[in-house]
C-alpha cells in the first residue's frame, strides 16, 4: 500500500521542525524527571489548550461534510486530569492563530494527533526504565484506539483533497504553522534551563 500524497508531503515540509522541537524541547527527558514533569505536562496543556478550540470545529465540520470516520477530541480535557494528579492547576491556554482554512486546520491537528504516536513511545520507554507514569496519562489517551484513529485522520486528509474540500498546500502551511506552535509552546522554560 503506498503512503498518501498528502502525508508524504507533511512528512517533508515539517521533518526539520520536528526534528528541532524533539532536540529543543527534550521532552521524553523533562517527562522522565519529577523536577520537570509537571511544567512539561503544563505545558502540553497550553499546547492542546490552544489549538483544539482553534481548529477541532473546522476539523469536525469538514469530516462530516465529507462522511469521514474521525472525530476530533480534546486532549487538554485528560491533561486536566493529570494536572491534578501533579497537583497543579491548569494554566492558560497559549494563543494561537486561527487557521484560514479547513485544509490548515487538518495540519494543526496532524501535529496534535501525531505527538499521540510518539507520547504512546515515550509512554512505554519511561515504564520500561521504571519510571513513574503519574501525570501522563496523556501520552496514551486511546490505547489501542491510537491507530485506527490515526488511519481515520489520514483518510480524512485524502477525501478532503479529493472532495476539493482543501489541498495539499493548506495542510502543509497548517503543519509547519502547528509545529512552529508546538515548538513556541513546548520549549524549555527559562526556570527549567536554570
Amino acid at each position: 500500500m503506498s503512503a498518501s500524497p498528502v502525508l508524504l508531503a507533511l512528512r517533508e515540509a515539517t521533518a526539520a521542525a520536528h526534528d528541532k522541537l524533539e532536540f529543543e524541547a527534550r521532552i521524553e527527558a523533562r517527562l522522565a524527571d519529577v523536577r520537570t514533569r509537571p511544567a512539561t505536562v503544563a505545558a502540553f496543556y497550553r499546547f492542546h489548550a490552544g489549538l483544539e478550540p482553534v481548529s477541532h470545529i473546522q476539523v469536525a465540520r469538514l469530516n462530516a461534510a465529507v462522511g469521514g470516520d474521525f472525530e476530533p477530541r480534546s486532549r487538554a480535557d485528560g491533561i486536566v486530569r493529570d494536572l491534578a494528579a501533579l497537583g497543579l492547576t491548569p494554566p492558560s491556554a497559549a494563543s494561537a492563530e486561527i487557521p484560514g482554512t479547513a485544509g490548515q486546520a487538518l495540519g494543526w491537528v496532524y501535529v496534535a494527533e501525531g505527538s499521540m504516536l510518539g507520547g504512546r513511545i515515550i509512554r512505554r520507554r519511561l515504564a520500561a526504565d521504571g519510571r513513574g507514569l503519574d501525570g501522563l496519562d496523556f501520552l496514551d489517551p486511546y490505547g489501542e484506539e491510537t491507530g485506527a484513529r490515526w488511519r481515520a485522520f489520514m483518510t480524512l486528509m485524502d477525501a478532503a483533497c479529493a472532495a476539493g474540500r482543501a489541498d495539499i498546500d493548506q495542510i502543509v502551511k497548517g503543519g509547519v504553522d502547528g509545529f512552529a506552535f508546538a515548538r513556541h509552546t513546548l520549549r524549555v522554560s527559562a526556570r527549567e534551563a536554570a
